[in-house]
This record gives structure tokens, C-alpha cells and sequence, in this order.
């Protein structure tokens, strides 16, 4: 019923052989609850087609985006033009829209990138930067602190991986994240998380696992 893209542009739903709202706005919540950490917190704007929705329907699909996933630009098929899509949450007070201008990262540090597929990517990942992937990442280059890589598949760092990195997005443990050199500031694999020590010893690349239900690292070398 709900066909799901990512694209530059943002996320798109196209809704086909529907019949009525309820099932749409069921399956709509089945389909993002089931890679829920992935879409969560995207700035990129959602976008439905395939079906006119009645301005309580709107209102009511605007604000579930908004509460569960923090997307607060959704545009309808019907609307006169996305461009009129409300940049932040409506209800905000003065002092909140002041609070959110003076944490705003610089526009250098805004910088994020989807995609459907694996990655290739022979460049540094820099601090603020977020990499979401649905598939492989391949990071020719190091993974500074402060950035993100998030797969839905598994991770390698041909370099320092210093930032975050969470591989199984969608709730796999069966994916790996190997590194050259490993300091991450947090790993994550499916739904379990681990901070890697950094006054360890390393001796050259490692891999890092589920084993026996735990994160474990290996040494490669």
C-alpha cells in the first residue's frame, strides 16, 4: 500500500490501492516503527502522493512525524507548494525559538547524507556530519568525533574511526565494523550499544561484533 524512496529531496510515500485512512496511517506507523532510530531526527522534508487527505487527516499525520521522528516538514500532493511546509513545530515560544538559534550548528556542521544502497565514500567523515545509509558504508579516510555513520548494514573505516558509528540500523546483529584504527566515541550494532575504552592498547585493525547476545572486538592483524 505505502511504497517508501529516499531521495535529495526528502522522504516520499507514495500510497497505492488504499482504502481507506486508518490502514494508510497503520501502515505508515509499521513501516517507520520498524527502522525507527534510522528515520528519527531527519531534517529532510516528508512528502505523500497517491492520496487526498482531509485537513485533520494532515494535521494528524504532521503531528505523529513530528512527536515520533522530529520531521516537521510534511507536504501533501494537493498542497499548493511545499515551499509553505512550516521549517519547526508550531507552539514554540520565544524564549524556546532563542534557545534553538543559539545551539544552531554551524551550516558546515549541518551537513547531512541519505542514501538507498551501500556507500562508498573516499573522504573524511568531519565533526557534525551525519551519513545514513540504507546498506553498506565503505569511509576511505577517517570518522572524526562528532560524526555519525548509521547503516542498516555493516561499517569499515579505512582510517580512524573516532566518531560514532551504529551498523544494523534496522535491528540486524548480524553486521560487523571494522576500523584501521579504533577509538569510537560510541558503537552501536542492532539495538545494543558500547563505549570502547581509549586508554587500550592497539595494535592495527579491528572488528567489532555481537557474540553470545555482547559487542565484542577482535584484532585483524
Amino acid at each position: 500500500m505505502i511504497t517508501l524512496k529516499s531521495t535529495q529531496e526528502g522522504l516520499e510515500f507514495w500510497i497505492s490501492d488504499a482504502d481507506s485512512y486508518p490502514k494508510i496511517k497503520k501502515e505508515l506507523e509499521d513501516t517507520l516503527g520498524a527502522n525507527r532510530e534510522f528515520y528519527r531526527g531527519t531534517h529532510l522534508p516528508a512528502n505523500f502522493f497517491g492520496w487526498e487527505f482531509t485537513d485533520l487527516q494532515k494535521r494528524e499525520l504532521s503531528a505523529f512525524l513530528g512527536r515520533e521522528y522530529g520531521i516537521y516538514r510534511v507536504h501533501f500532493s494537493d498542497d499548493e507548494s511545499p515551499d509553505q511546509m512550516p521549517e519547526q513545530p508550531k507552539r514554540r515560544g520565544r524564549r524556546a525559538a532563542a534557545r534553538a538559534e543559539e545551539k544552531a550548528p554551524e551550516p558546515e556542521a549541518a551537513f547531512m547524507e541519505r542514501r538507498d544502497g551501500s556507500m562508498f565514500l573516499p573522504k573524511t567523515i568531519r565533526s557534525g556530519q551525519r551519513i545514513e545509509c540504507q546498506g553498506d558504508v565503505v569511509v576511505v579516510g577517517d570518522v572524526n568525533p562528532g560524526a555519525e555513520i548509521i547503516a542498516t548494514g555493516n561499517i569499515a573505516v579505512f582510517g580512524k574511526l573516532r566518531g560514532l558509528a551504529h551498523a544494523g540500523a534496522s535491528g540486524r546483529q548480524d553486521v560487523i565494523i571494522v576500523a584501521n584504527y579504533l577509538v569510537p566515541q560510541q558503537i552501536r550494532i542492532g539495538g545494543k550499544i558500547a563505549i570502547i575504552p581509549k586508554n587500550r592498547r592497539i595494535d592495527g585493525p579491528e572488528i567489532v561484533k555481537i557474540l553470545d547476545g555482547k559487542i565484542v572486538v577482535d584484532s585483524l592483524a
